[in-house]
């Protein structure tokens, strides 16, 4: 288990430089859409020091192999993971690019007897009931695999990976998220009043989305601190000053807290919120030095 959780350290997204998310392969009826870019991760900061750590963990590059070999999936050369739908509950599209041996995944799937394969088109799209819930992947041969919940919402994730959807119209919070850090390594963006259209939302979970408009965040590498830069509209300025009040008192406790404690003081070493009518914003930023001592630690851990 810390085996694998030393990989996911090394494989992480947030420390990436992002190349812009190709709009052409979201649907134009999402109302979230999640991207990470796995690309330039090598070229940061920590992404180097990341990489210099895994060349030392024979164990944990072994345990890759494996995962290559019986999967088909390498970890360490996956490209993108973007994620988007309506907001209806456990539906939407997966798309994963690079590090894909289509061969090796069709090979694994069609070992399981719990796992069922149907044709469509040319492309084997493989379904399963087991588990908590429903699921449905395929592997392409230009090293892409689709997710969803079922044959149909795949067929669909095909269509986009390919890049054969109609660019989706950005909505103005998701326009501004895009220029607020240079190549960002994630990013969210929500349209919550549409969201609010699909989805049964509890009675507190109602009463805080009628409140909010739409929402996003972005997390990227600037000027040595990992930073996460968030944007939240509200429904209208009478709500929007005790929502700002609630983030800033939210923060000022998360940093009274960590300061207490010796291994965590410098977590946040940096934030701000401000705001404009209806926009609040919020800015964090954690320092590299104190990711990459952390990260020791963790490796230190595992082997």
């Amino acid at each position: 288990m810390k085996i694998f959780y030393a990989l996911a350290l090394i494989s992480t997204p947030f420390f990436a430089s992002a190349k812009p998310l190709d709009l052409k392969k979201v649907s134009a009826d999402s109302n979230w859409i999640m991207h990470m870019n796995f690309d330039s991760v090598r070229n940061s900061e920590i992404g180097i020091f990341m990489e210099d750590a895994f060349e030392n963990m024979p164990e944990v590059q072994r345990k890759v192999l494996k995962v290559q070999e019986k999967y088909g999936i390498h970890p360490m050369k996956i490209s993108s993971f973007t994620m988007f739908g309506t907001g209806e509950k456990h539906k939407g599209i997966g798309i994963l690019e690079g590090g894909i041996n289509a061969e090796i995944v069709s090979g694994f799937a069609q070992s399981k007897d719990s796992i069922e394969g149907s044709k469509v088109g040319e492309n084997t799209i493989f379904s399963s009931q087991k588990g908590r819930r429903p699921m449905a992947f395929t592997a392409l041969e230009n090293g892409k695999m689709i997710f969803g919940p079922d044959r149909d919402y795949v067929s669909d994730g095909i269509f986009f990976a390919n890049g054969f959807g109609k660019s989706i119209e950005l909505h103005p919070i998701h326009q501004s998220l895009t220029g607020l850090l240079v190549d960002p390594g994630f990013l969210f963006f929500a349209n919550v009043k549409n969201v609010m259209e699909v989805v049964e939302f509890n009675e507190w979970g109602r009463s805080m989305a009628d409140k909010i408009d739409s929402c996003g965040m972005v997390i990227g590498d600037q000027n040595g601190e990992l930073k996460l830069v968030a944007l939240l509209k509200t429904t209208s300025i009478e709500v929007s000053e005790p929502i700002e009040n609630m983030v800033r008192g939210g923060l000022a406790m998360m940093e009274m807290k960590a300061g207490k404690d010796s291994n965590t003081e410098q977590i946040l070493n940096s934030y701000q919120v401000t705001r404009e009518g209806k926009i609040i914003r919020v800015e964090v930023g954690i320092s590299n030095s104190f990711l990459i001592d952390r990260i020791k630690k963790e490796i230190k851990k595992s082997v």
